[in-house]
């Protein structure tokens, strides 16, 4: 009796043979398998939002940078059954790029990206951009963030012009961060189902082994793991997690000792030589407290792009410390911060992108709580209910509305219309109709592979900027040194790279040539022969 009348659904439900549940709960836990309605129609229009801002005006803006060309060339060098159109010297897990590889035959034979490589390559990022947006969304309602926040965050994702200016650049950061967030999603289930706790583990080595950056999440999740109503399984799931993912990292160093190039020689590059370089000898960007340094130049740049999402989800990871689960938020976000402001190494331009997500994350959660803050006032004091409901809406609409329009509106509005790359392709087009396919020329890598695939097919005939300087392959092709390049390609970051780089080789060859055609802030230039050969090489 005392059953029956505590549940008399269910019962009711039994009696009739109609089915006990028409629909998860509200306080259900997330799970694709059973969505509501409301989550689907959202799920929906964000995907559908996500795929808009990240395909519009793709190849127009940003600027193609040499990072992307770079990885583009990788990626296609896969095609060919190498990691690398030059030497692989370990700068970065190759993973990234071999998922760029899998997919980057479809928009090129399909002729997207203004019919160049780098451009088609813009489109595999777009859409892990839209997969991120995607999991975004996921992580925040597993997180039990109601479903007009977890939208807000999602829409503060793809708006930001921070994120959506990285997110549709060949970076490796972008083919990380999905499965990071996919990792994320799988540790915070409710369900005691090992299998998600194991894969948990495979995704986030994945994202390491895509940028070894995103390691520094770690802890982050594996306290979302340890968050949990109830464990039956605990051994097992840390044991799993850590086992299963650490096995796979195992396989970066494990190819590197197949190799034998695990460990320094004199003939080789080495896993440790790499890992000496990027940790011990490179040039630090001193410290964000440092005037003129380049981590605070940097810092200045991220907050140009987006100064309100940087600000507002600092403030907000300190509010997430009231809600047990998404403690993980403050604690992935301090984990970034903490390199930032104690580090003095060498700090890259896109180590921001693995934190946008938590940022925004760390705002949509920010403001569920404050609204759960809000109800329980409201219920003690029903009178207040209303006035409180109508002042937090009034006071978030304006927040957004004065975070958006003076920034948002304006950089977002640029990105979308904007036509940054049309010096880029005159150039190329220039290169490709005037110089001879037997002539040597150097060209930034933002442009090298589309150079190189368009006749000369040569990786030491068209050359990339810093190799005849890093990869001693090039005095085996080239004995005489610069002296027997012919053409040298000078773009916006070109002369920059070569003195932070000191290619000395390349300054050579730029110091004796002389301008033959410019498109705006692109030139090409025909290096002058000098006759008899030095000892400068």
């Amino acid at each position: 009796m005392a059953v029956a009348e505590m549940e008399p659904s269910v019962i009711e439900g039994k009696n009739t043979g109609s089915p006990q549940h028409r629909g998860p709960g509200p306080d259900a836990p997330f799970s694709l398998t059973q969505l509501s309605l409301w989550d689907r129609i959202t799920l929906g229009v964000l995907t559908a939002a996500a795929a808009v801002l990240s395909l519009w005006n793709l190849t127009g803006a940003p600027s193609y940078q040499d990072d992307e060309g770079t990885y583009t060339a990788q990626a296609f060098a896969v095609h060919s059954g190498s990691l690398a159109p030059y030497t692989y010297w370990y700068d970065h897990p190759p993973l990234g790029w071999i998922q760029i590889a899998a997919f980057n035959w479809l928009p090129t034979m399909l002729g997207w990206g203004d019919g160049t490589a780098i451009g088609a390559t813009r489109y595999v990022i777009a859409a892990f951009f839209v997969a991120s947006a995607v999991l975004l969304y996921m992580v925040a309602r597993r997180m039990k963030v109601r479903i007009p926040f977890a939208a807000l965050t999602t829409v503060i994702f793809i708006l930001s012009p921070l994120s959506l200016v990285l997110g549709r650049q060949i970076y490796l950061d972008n083919i990380g961060v999905p499965w990071l967030l996919l990792a994320f999603y799988l540790a915070l289930s409710s369900r005691d189902a090992l299998w998600h706790h194991v894969c948990a583990g495979i995704c986030f080595a994945v994202a390491v082994l895509s940028k070894e950056t995103l390691a520094i999440f770690g802890p982050a999740l594996l306290m979302a793991l340890m968050y949990r109503p109830r464990w039956s399984n605990r051994s097992f799931s840390v044991v799993g997690f850590l086992t299963v993912g650490g096995l796979i990292l195992a396989f970066y160093p494990l190819s590197a000792l197949l190799r034998n190039e695990l460990f320094s020689g004199s003939n080789h590059v080495s896993l440790q030589d790499a890992l000496a370089y990027q940790f011990l000898e490179r040039s630090g960007s001193g410290t964000i407290f440092e005037a003129g340094s380049s981590r605070a130049e940097l810092l200045a740049g991220w907050l140009y792009f987006d100064k309100y999402l940087i600000a507002a989800g600092l403030v907000a990871a300190a509010l997430c410390l009231l809600r047990k689960q998404s403690r993980v938020l403050t604690v992935a976000i301090l984990s970034f911060a903490i390199p930032i402001v104690l580090g003095q190494g060498y700090l890259p331009a896109m180590y921001i992108i693995g934190v946008i997500p938590f940022l925004a994350l760390a705002l949509g959660t920010g403001v569920d709580i404050t609204w759960s803050g809000l109800e329980k006032l409201g219920s003690a004091r029903p009178h207040l209910k209303r006035p409180l409901r109508s002042a937090f809406v009034s006071v978030l609409c304006s927040s957004l509305v004065l975070m958006s329009v003076p920034q948002w509106f304006e950089q977002d509005r640029d990105l979308l219309t904007g036509e940054n790359n049309a010096n880029w392709r005159q150039t190329l087009s220039w290169v490709q109709d005037n110089i001879s396919r037997e002539d040597v020329v150097l060209a930034p890598y933002s442009m090298w592979y589309d150079l190189n695939s368009s006749g000369w097919n040569d990786s030491w005939t068209m050359i990339a900027t810093e190799k005849p300087d890093l990869d001693k392959q090039f005095e085996t092709a080239h004995p005489n040194g610069w002296q027997e390049i012919d053409w040298i390609i000078v773009g916006p970051s070109v002369t920059a790279n070569i003195d932070s780089l000191g290619l000395s080789r390349a300054a050579s060859a730029l110091r004796h040539s002389t301008a033959v055609r410019s498109f705006g802030e692109w030139s090409i230039r025909r290096v002058e022969v000098v006759s008899p050969p030095t000892n400068e090489r």
